[in-house]
């Protein structure tokens, strides 16, 4: 099967996914911006050219009439490589509705057209002024952007151009199981909507841990020592973080707290932890770009924690035996996290929660030992990089044997 992606870029995650799916028999293409594009976020790290287990086609990117970036040569590479399906991310498939030729390209080789998302910040359909009421969109600095009329036309505007592409669509990837609420309001069956999950390379974090089992610790050991990874930026919240750390201690004198990495809050989370006399119990590592050595601090640690915004660095903890502590902010959490079982949410924004459930934990020593065997049982039995290769390749078979959607 000849599978095409389009994506603003290949980071590590999905290097390691697209590696898995060419191995298991699935001739992968992907096509990626000729320049670097606005798409992949900030601070994201990509894989190295050199080192791609498949084929790559740069495009010249450009902008449509709704601001959203397209790729003008699609359809003539389409041509070129006859894909049986090609899977768009966002917003990429966006472009479904405004590249005429791009749909007659797709029909001429009998491509099936999938969407592939969280979804994130995606209202159901019809529902925009209510959503956003409910769940204001901001951006990394929380900056509000759910406010003014012309907000509320684009996201309309692009409501109704999500609904053309999903009633065309002839499947749909979702990476949280969220996306079974979401996704069939747009017009695509729930049986055209496959849960394929996320993950990076579990088994390259396996086996780096059984390797460090070995070596000598980072940091002495501790068992109340709580870590969080992540670009410092606003809306991973490690001020609040910091508050919670702050009005928990008092209950756990032993414990302390890590955080991995760097960005433009780092200075200010430094000065934060110094005006709450906290500095010589939580230590900045800065930016750590080396598995290896942020391995060795989740070896080091007990517990994990994430205030705010998301990624992978929660399958990541779990793959290291730690439970997690975390708010629900893209929808992914809840199917790595189950409340009680290997670790707790905690209601957004609130510090004196956050601090009663870290405290939980810290002070129960039985608890968090049985939270984090829960975590690995998670990695290891439903969410790593062999089920989440497994769940693409399925739905890629199911795809290929429904009916082909007709084309409006």
């Amino acid at each position: 099967m000849k599978v095409m992606f389009l994506f603003g870029g290949v980071p590590l995650y999905l290097d390691a996914l697209l590696k898995r799916l060419s191995a298991d028999g699935t001739k992968i293409t992907v096509v990626v911006p000729r320049d670097k594009s606005s798409v992949l976020g900030k601070g994201v790290k990509t894989a190295d050219a050199v080192q791609y287990a498949y084929d790559v086609i740069e495009a010249e990117e450009k902008q449509s009439v709704v601001g959203k970036p397209y790729f003008k040569d699609l359809p003539n590479i389409i041509n070129d490589v006859k894909p049986d399906i090609v899977v768009a991310g966002w917003p990429y498939f966006l472009a479904y509705m405004f590249q005429r030729k791009l749909r007659k390209a797709m029909a001429r080789h009998n491509v099936r057209f999938v969407v592939r998302e969280i979804p994130f910040q995606v209202p159901p359909y019809d529902k925009v002024a209510e959503y956003f009421r409910n769940n204001p969109m901001t951006d990394e600095d929380m900056n509000v952007l759910s406010s003014g009329f012309p907000f509320f036309v684009r996201q309309h505007v692009l409501m109704h151009i999500r609904k053309y592409c999903y009633s065309n669509a002839d499947g749909a990837l979702a990476y949280s199981s969220h996306g079974l609420d979401i996704m069939p309001t747009y017009g695509i069956g729930r049986e055209r909507v496959f849960v394929t999950y996320n993950s990076g390379d579990t088994d390259a974090l396996m086996h780096q841990k059984r390797m460090q089992r070995d070596e000598q610790a980072v940091l002495h050991a501790s068992d109340a020592r709580i870590i969080h990874i992540g670009r410092l930026v606003k809306w991973k919240r490690v001020d609040l973080l910091l508050d919670a750390f702050a009005g928990g201690v008092k209950d756990v004198p032993e414990a302390e707290l890590v955080i991995v990495g760097g960005g433009p809050e780092l200075e200010r989370l430094k000065q934060q932890a110094r005006d709450m006399g906290m500095e010589k119990r939580v230590v900045f590592t800065g930016a750590l770009y080396n598995a290896e050595q942020v391995g060795s601090y989740m070896m080091a640690s007990s517990l994990y924690v994430l205030a705010g915004m998301g990624g992978l660095s929660i399958n990541d903890a779990m793959t290291y035996g730690l439970p997690v502590i975390c708010s629900v902010c893209d929808s992914t959490e809840r199917d790595l996290v189950t409340n009680g079982v290997n670790g707790f949410f905690f209601r957004e924004g609130d510090a004196a929660d956050l601090a009663e459930k870290i405290t939980t934990i810290l002070k129960n020593d039985s608890l968090r030992r049985e939270m984090g065997i829960a975590s690995l049982s998670i990695i290891e039995n439903k969410i790593n990089i062999n089920t989440v290769s497994s769940r693409y390749i399925d739905a890629f078979g199911k795809i290929m044997a429904l009916p082909k959607r007709s084309r409006s």
